[in-house]
């Protein structure tokens, strides 16, 4: 599998790029930055599991998730977001994303909602 990991902090990234690389469900992962990074990679390399965040530059991480989604309509994807947001929540399940991870809450919690979902996706 091809993962994707769009968020622009790269602290987050590299930390989620570990946990992808740790569960060994994806034999590459790449990373985007922007939307528009993001899009291009899903053009070109068709991931089948995503980590998206909410906010990144021009467009929100909902509009990436459908874009994937249209493109790839079996790709596993989870919003991956700071904030706790009933809002974020809504607005990621509207765009199709399985599973909400917000990663402000202790990291030990945090690390076992990513493995778990991760491990769900092996299936």
């Amino acid at each position: 599998m091809i993962f994707l990991i769009a968020d622009d902090n790269d602290a987050k990234a590299n930390w989620l790029e570990a946990m992808v690389e740790k569960s060994g469900i994806a034999e590459a992962v790449i990373r985007a930055r922007t939307t528009e990074e993001a899009k291009e990679l899903i053009d070109s390399r068709k991931p089948e599991g995503a980590f998206i965040d909410y906010e990144m530059p021009s467009e929100d991480g909902p509009a990436v998730i459908a874009y994937l989604l249209t493109n790839v309509p079996s790709a596993k994807v989870a919003m991956v977001s700071s904030s706790n947001s009933s809002e974020y929540h809504a607005d990621a399940e509207a765009a199709g994303a399985l599973s909400y991870i917000c990663t402000s809450f202790e990291e030990e919690d945090v690390v076992e909602k990513v493995m778990d979902t991760l491990e769900e996706w092996k299936l």
